[in-house]
Order: C-alpha cells, then structure tokens, then sequence
C-alpha cells in the first residue's frame, strides 16, 4: 500500500515538473525581442579552374633582371604551348584575339589586386613584356591595348 501513493506522488511530480519546464520554455520563447536570424548560403559563380595567373612566359626566369623601363622582351603564349588549354583555364590555342585579351584581362584583374612586388605590364596580343609597372593600363606600343600586369616569378 505505501508502494502505490509512492508512486502515484512520484508520477504526479514529473509530470509538474515537465510542465514547468515546458512553461519556462515557451515564456523565453515569446519574451525573447529578436528575431531569429535566417542564414541564406551565397550563390557561388560557376567554378573555372584558373590554374595559371597570365597567359604568357618570358623564355626563361629572371629575363626581367637586365631590362631597363624602356625595354620590351618577347613573351611566349601558354595556351601555345599547352595540349588541353581549355583544361587549364587557358583560351584555345586557335581562340580569337578578343577572347584572348578577355580572359587576360580577368587574370589581370585578380593579380592587381595582390600586391606584388617586380611585378611588370605585357599585352597577351602582341606578346611583350616590360619592367615598368607604371604602364599598367596605358595603350600597348605595338597594338594599342591595354597593358595588363605580367609576372616576371
């Protein structure tokens, strides 16, 4: 007999208990005086591999060493030199001058916002390159373009 009120009072104290916490609940729910925050995930650009930061080299590394600001060196095409240049975020070897210059020009773009230092302008046209980063964005000598930033490392 002492076992049955035992329970009946342990019964009748978790369910309290559970009302109380389920109480307590809804008034920090409806006390709170922000509102929840809705998380939205970015939309991401399509991914292009951009595997190289120009389209073209120069013959051989420290090339820039000798030059002087008035200096121009040949450059050499990557995408020329490459069997799957489209794999590598290079235009085609037979893409148009225009198409070339396009994807130049975004290459350009990501590397000017980097600071680096030796860095210097070519014209991906034309395929010369000089040491003098003050050119950046004048009229190419040869074909009157835009000099983009060109990377001597």
């Amino acid at each position: 007999m002492t076992t049955e009120p035992q329970t009946t009072s342990h019964a009748r104290f978790r369910r309290q208990r559970l009302n109380l916490v389920t109480l307590d609940s809804l008034r920090l729910h409806s006390m709170w005086p922000f509102k929840k925050r809705t998380v939205t995930t970015p939309k991401m650009a399509p991914a292009e591999p951009i595997l190289y930061r120009q389209l073209d080299i120069t013959e051989s590394f420290d090339d820039n060493l000798g030059l002087t600001p008035d200096d121009w060196i040949p450059t050499v095409p990557l995408n020329k030199a490459t069997s799957n240049a489209r794999a590598m975020g290079l235009p085609s070897a037979d893409a148009s001058e225009e198409e070339i210059y396009e994807v130049a020009s975004k290459l350009s773009q990501v590397r000017e916002s980097i600071p680096i230092p030796n860095d210097g302008v070519y014209c991906p046209i034309c395929h010369i390159a000089n040491i003098d980063l003050a050119k950046l964005r004048t009229p190419c000598p040869k074909c009157g373009r835009v000099l983009l930033k060109f990377g001597w490392d």
